[in-house]
């Protein structure tokens, strides 16, 4: 597959840049923006999309950029009400407390996001959300060791748990096997952190 650049992929690259500057990898000096960029570049794996690739550029921006710089309606103006739709479903909730409650919150909500969407597009960016997550933090854990954890608000066990229960609703989904299989393969190497 290959993606054909365009002003809308521009664009989104320009805005997710800009809203997170400053911003940076859990526990690392690595821009933020790497992460959004290599979600986007990995549901091409998967989905010769640009509205895929767009939303995999933009998904975090609703949860990590305060509502007063740049809301819903700010990326319903700029990129359509299909795409603001596609980054809402990928979004966790704005729960700014760093409690275990709030972490639980967060991930139901998202949890429930997903598993009540049909739309293969948020499903996608979901997948490659994780696995680059996972591929990360196995990455960072080779580098740093069990002190990784503390970057986290939740511990190991809840943080598995989450990935296992994305895992559960991507199964009962109707997506690309290969895609399913690499996210197992991630989730079977965080196991293995103790």
């Amino acid at each position: 597959m290959l993606m054909v650049y365009s002003e809308r992929i521009n664009k989104a690259i320009k805005v997710a840049t800009k809203l997170h500057e400053g911003q940076f990898r859990r526990g690392s000096t690595i821009p933020y923006i790497a992460h959004p960029f290599a979600v986007a570049i990995l549901t091409q794996k998967y989905a010769d999309s640009e509205d895929i690739f767009i939303g995999g550029i933009l998904h975090d921006i609703l949860e990590d950029v305060p509502n007063r710089i740049y809301g819903s309606e700010d990326l319903a103006n700029d990129f359509g009400y299909d795409i603001l739709n596609i980054v809402e479903t990928v979004s966790e909730p704005n729960i700014p407390a760093q409690t275990q409650d709030a972490w639980r919150a967060r991930k139901y909500v998202y949890l429930n996001n997903i598993q009540n969407t049909n739309d293969i597009r948020p499903l996608i960016i979901c997948a490659c959300d994780k696995i680059h997550n996972m591929g990360e933090l196995a990455y960072c854990y080779d580098e740093l060791g069990e002190s990784i954890w503390t970057y986290f608000a939740a511990r190991r066990e809840r943080e598995v748990w989450f990935f296992e229960s994305v895992l559960n609703i991507l199964r009962s989904k109707v997506l690309p096997p290969e895609m399913v299989e690499e996210y197992c393969r991630r989730l079977e190497k965080i196991r293995s952190l103790h």
